[in-house]
């Protein structure tokens, strides 16, 4: 089977079970940025979009741990140092995300969700990234 078929299949297939569990039914997002109605206007509103975007996203975002984990020499069966090296780009990525649309006057849904979360948005998408890793990497290591 070809290699980035499977690798491919084991990120959508995490990213499905990570979003069902941590936003439909944890309510994850709600619990740490206290904005209800903007995780109700990006997840219920328009699911299949929102989820579309997170899927090239949270792709970047774990694209770009694996490459700070590079930089700093972690092995690719190193997963705790993977984790925090995810962990630590994605802490950066969100940050400067945030600071980039706090920086906007316009009212884009990224505005107000960094306006309303502050930096919770940014554990929010820590905890959301890593999770969809972990559940990755034993799916993937469990079917293929």
């Amino acid at each position: 089977m070809n290699v980035w078929f499977g690798r491919w299949f084991s990120y959508f297939l995490s990213l499905s079970i990570v979003t069902v569990v941590l936003v439909y039914i944890l309510d994850l997002p709600t619990f740490l940025s206290n904005a209800p109605k903007l995780v109700e206007e990006y997840y219920y509103g328009t699911p299949i979009k929102s989820f579309i975007l997170d899927v090239f996203l949270i792709a970047l975002y774990i694209s770009a741990g694996m490459s700070t984990a590079n930089m700093f020499n972690i092995n690719g069966d190193d997963h705790a140092g993977q984790l925090g090296s995810l962990a630590l780009s994605s802490g950066i990525l969100s940050s400067a995300f945030m600071l980039m649309f706090l920086s906007q006057k316009g009212s884009s849904f990224f505005t107000r969700w960094f306006k309303a979360a502050g930096f919770r948005a940014v554990i929010y998408d820590i905890i959301l990234v890593c999770s969809v890793y972990v559940v990755m990497i034993q799916l993937h290591n469990k079917i293929f």
